[in-house]
């Protein structure tokens, strides 16, 4: 945005070289060179190797680079998972899945050894939905008939530099040393100034405090839990603070979250309620903010998302894993002494290193009877105030609910979003809310400071017990282990594009 308004810069360069993204942060860097473009700006963007997000991304450009001995994956788009249900039994645990609701199907990957015919459902509809955005944008961009798109993805899937060029999918073959002449073809001037940092200053500031107005931008990342992930404990005091603040004229609030923990979804729920009737809050959706991150995007006054967001999932899951045998297999045992007919409830032997209980037995009919007025309760209880946020009515929530996914195009269809579009959308529609007009100058404030798309913590040495608490579905059995009986509003963590 700086470089589109700054008079000076008539070329946006970029050099995608290893880049690694995910595809709604992609199309939000898209849209963001197809406004340059629309400025006037031309785009040069340079790749070695790609694939379906990067490229989808480089097609924008008036001239695409691509190495001479680079390569382009176009394979189309994929959603899947990994079941562990035969693992579960040969390890001699049992799962028991307390689903309720039709499309909630997260415990899937615990439970069954497929698919189930809803979740599937789901599923190619996000993948029909990422690859429509993708071929409708490219051949925008590059000229091509969806016809010829399809048989391109059909047919060819890998393309050798000189194929890519012949299928006019890039515009030259040259390495990225080479990006001042494939500038002065496309502008025709002789004499180029490339300096790294040109681009002056643009209004609005990040990060400074001053008299001007301010509008805060805070990020919600991660699983929703009381003090990880989103930090829900934390937020909910840094949010009401922006809400008593005279100074901040509006809150801008990024989700990137599959949910987690129902107490935490709602401390930040109500916090940013509580900070709307004083200003504007509107909710940025980034790759997903499904089940507990729709949970805390439901208040705000405007929610904006991505064709390629992941959102919904409005329902509750649950799931109680058993000892069935591991105990014996390992040779280890466990006693107790109790009061209280299910005192034993959740006790069982603990996995050394993982840190996991493993609970000695199922749940009996009576204790399952109330779990499922509990979940049903619960779900009750998010489909009404899902439609209080919304201005929707509940029996309509709870035909878009039961846990289902949308993408962010979906999502506006059907109520659950407002605007399809990215961040700084969000930011402008919170400057205009907030009645700061267009010429007067404005300061963003970020909570915490934006590690932006590049995160580089996987560098830093770790243990193989760390790695394996990074490992997303090691992730979901710990919360269910440490929370058992409990109803999550969750979308398994890594359950939508993740980085190739």
């Amino acid at each position: 945005r700086d470089a589109q308004n700054d008079s000076r810069v008539s070329v946006i360069a970029l050099n995608l070289s290893g880049m690694r993204v995910l595809p709604e942060h992609a199309w939000e860097i898209r849209q963001a060179l197809l406004a340059a473009k629309t400025a006037g700006k031309k785009i040069v963007i340079f790749f070695d190797n790609a694939e379906m997000t990067n490229y989808h991304l480089a097609s924008v450009a008036d001239k695409v680079m691509m190495d001479p001995v680079g390569s382009l994956m176009l394979p189309g788009y994929l959603f899947g998972r990994t079941f562990l249900k035969g693992t579960l039994d040969k390890m001699g645990l049992g799962f028991d899945e307390w689903r309720f609701f039709k499309y909630k199907s997260a415990a899937e990957a615990l439970s069954r050894e497929e698919f189930s015919d809803a979740d599937r459902e789901q599923r190619q509809a996000l993948a029909d939905a990422f690859y429509e955005t993708a071929r409708a944008e490219i051949c925008e961009s590059r000229g091509l008939s969806t016809q010829q798109f399809d048989h391109l993805i059909d047919t060819h899937v890998y393309f050798m530099p000189e194929d890519a060029l012949t299928q006019e999918l890039v515009d030259t073959l040259c390495r990225w040393d080479d990006v001042g002449k494939v500038i002065q073809s496309l502008t025709g001037k002789n004499k180029l100034k490339l300096p790294m940092a040109m681009v002056k200053e643009a209004n609005p500031n990040y990060g400074e405090w001053s008299e001007k107005p301010r509008i805060a931008v805070v990020y919600a990342l991660g699983e929703c839990a009381m003090d990880s992930g989103i930090r829900a404990r934390w937020l909910d005091k840094v949010i009401r603070r922006i809400a008593k603040d005279p100074g901040i004229k509006a809150l801008v609030m990024r989700v990137d979250s599959p949910g987690g923990d129902g107490m935490a979804s709602d401390y930040v729920a109500e916090a940013l309620r509580f900070c709307a009737e004083k200003k504007p809050v509107v909710i940025s959706q980034g790759q997903v903010a499904a089940s507990g991150g729709y949970w805390i995007s439901m208040y705000a006054d405007t929610i904006v998302a991505a064709p390629t967001t992941i959102t919904g999932s409005i329902g509750v899951i649950g799931g109680w894993i058993y000892d069935k045998g591991l105990s014996g297999k390992l040779g280890m045992t466990s006693d107790h002494v109790q009061r209280g007919d299910h005192a034993d409830m959740g006790f069982g032997v603990t996995l050394p290193l993982l840190g996991i209980r493993v609970p000695a037995r199922n749940l009996n009919e009576q204790e399952r009877e109330r779990v499922e007025k509990v979940f049903k309760q619960m779900y009750a209880e998010f489909v009404e105030k899902v439609a209080d946020g919304r201005g929707m009515t509940a029996e309509a929530i709870d035909k878009i609910g039961q846990g289902r996914v949308w993408n962010g195009t979906a999502g506006k269809a059907n109520g659950l979003v407002d605007e399809i579009g990215g961040l700084s959308l969000s930011i402008d529609i919170a400057r205009k809310m907030a009645k700061i007009p267009d010429d007067r100058s404005y300061n963003l404030v970020e909570i915490p400071k934006s590690k932006g798309f590049i995160n580089l913590d996987f560098l830093s040495p770790v243990s193989v017990k760390s790695e394996l608490e990074q490992d997303v579905t090691i992730r979901f059995i710990k919360m269910m282990s440490e929370r058992p009986g409990f109803p999550q509003p969750v979308l398994l963590p890594g359950d939508y594009p993740v980085l190739e």
